[in-house]
């Protein structure tokens, strides 16, 4: 959002939200700053149609505040809930300073203003962008009267180094306007991060002591918490949130990937993604009247239907498919459904989704796969100096993954193999919420690993 776009959203805030403090304006609006137990200081919060017998919980993103980021939403919301939305500590109204503003102390917060201004009554939380890091780490906390949950855009859930590459592909792709560029400066940015991994601490331990937020980050508030969501592991999150979940995606989003929401819809329990066309990261000002709809019908929606609309699809037939195809020098091919194998070689931007493969073997190639699973009697995925993206899926074998000089970026996949999961000699794997069994591990795998002569 361009500063003069910013500063009219705040106007017309400003013109909204105009109680007095401690008490209730004309409009219905209660507004007010109390003590808070977790950070020590003063929260400011807004409260609107008090009398409602459900409550809504309205978490913000990074760098927001209940006047930028909910006043379209709150008016939307206030005929039917008791709507809550308060200014994270180190934003807006709220007081600031260097403090670690880590999502997991921001959820305890959450709790605490839950319990103040909801007991009592069943709630629905909301969290957009860092806030839906946020609201993600409060319902994995089972809050008993938690009902459903909405994750607008979440930031920080992916490996850093994944956002990291996308974040430098969307900047590169703006500045040109070709499309095509993203690819490279992708892969480029992989490359400079990567050696990020190789000093002897990691950047996102810095906002974990006072000395390195007061002298590296100059106590700054947004610094500190983007450094601290980055440092987040939410895979135990993930798959202990029990409440129905929507997911809510711009389709233009340049800053979390949309692989993101991929993620979440297939590993929490109950949850559906929803794409917002023609909208980018902020969806509640992008596109209001779209947003609000979804929210609404979901919120409004009966036990009984949203049943119906979080059911899974039935487990596909037994797996006896004799397709074998092949790929040479070629581009842009896109391969679904059954294969016993699949063989790669010096091919670009190549797709394989929704596909079950008894055998992938790619050299010299670069493709993503999407929601795949690869199911080999003895080696699952052969990767030679290839650029590999795997979203969701399974990859089982002997060895589930043998790769030698490549680079493997894996969201949401769980690899399972009798010897080692991963083999590699020269590679570099970056695991986002995965899940590994082998006789070395078993259990989530959230990390970036430079693999050289190397099983996992």
């Amino acid at each position: 959002m361009n500063g003069a776009a910013r500063m009219t959203f705040c106007l017309a805030a400003f013109l909204w939200l105009q109680p007095s403090w401690g008490a209730e304006g004309a409009n219905g609006v209660f507004e007010e700053c109390i003590d808070e137990p977790v950070f020590e200081g003063r929260v400011c919060t807004i409260q609107t149609n008090r009398n409602a017998k459900t409550g809504v919980l309205l978490i913000h993103g990074l760098g927001g505040s209940v006047e930028m980021d909910w006043f379209k939403t709150i008016p939307a919301l206030s005929a039917d809930f008791h709507v809550v939305a308060f200014d994270l500590p180190g934003f807006g109204k709220s007081d600031k300073g260097s403090k670690h503003y880590t999502p997991t102390r921001y959820a305890r917060l959450a709790h605490f203003l839950a319990d103040r201004y909801l007991n009592g009554k069943p709630y629905h939380v909301i969290g957009h962008s860092m806030g839906g890091a946020i609201a993600l780490r409060f319902a994995a906390q089972q809050p008993l009267r938690l009902r459903r949950l909405v994750l607008i855009d979440a930031a920080g859930i992916l490996h850093p180094l994944a956002i990291t590459k996308y974040q430098a592909g969307s900047m590169l792709e703006n500045a040109s306007g070709v499309k095509q560029t993203r690819g490279f400066a992708e892969r480029l940015s992989g490359k400079l991060l990567e050696q990020i991994e190789r000093l002897p601490f990691s950047p996102t331990d810095i906002a974990d002591t006072a000395m390195g937020r007061d002298s590296v980050l100059n106590g700054g508030p947004e610094n500190i918490a983007a450094l601290s969501l980055a440092g987040e592991d939410f895979s135990y999150a993930i798959s202990t949130v029990s409440v129905p979940t929507l997911i809510l995606w711009g389709d233009h989003d340049p800053i979390v990937p949309m692989r993101t929401g991929e993620v979440l819809a297939e590993r929490i329990l109950q949850a559906r993604l929803e794409i917002i066309r023609g909208s980018g990261h902020v969806p509640m000002l992008d596109q209001t009247e779209a947003l609000n709809t979804l929210l609404i019908k979901y919120l409004l929606a009966s036990d009984e239907s949203l049943s119906d609309y979080f059911h899974k699809p039935p487990p596909p037939p037994v797996f006896d498919s004799k397709r074998v195809s092949t790929c040479s020098g070629e581009s842009g091919r896109v391969f679904e459904g059954d294969y016993r194998a699949i063989e790669l070689k010096n091919c670009t931007d190549i797709t394989i989704r929704n596909a079950r493969v008894g055998k992938l073997s790619v050299v010299d190639s670069r493709l993503k796969l999407t929601n795949t699973n690869i199911m080999g009697d003895q080696i699952g995925l052969i990767a030679n100096n290839s650029d590999i993206t795997i979203t969701n899926g399974k990859i089982s074998g002997t060895v589930a993954i043998d790769a030698s000089y490549s680079r493997l970026d894996l969201a949401g996949v769980h690899l399972s193999g009798t010897q080692a999961s991963v083999r590699a000699v020269g590679s570099k794997l970056t695991f986002s919420l995965c899940r590994v069994k082998s006789p070395h591990m078993d259990g989530p795998l959230h990390d970036f690993r430079n693999m050289n002569n190397d099983e996992l």
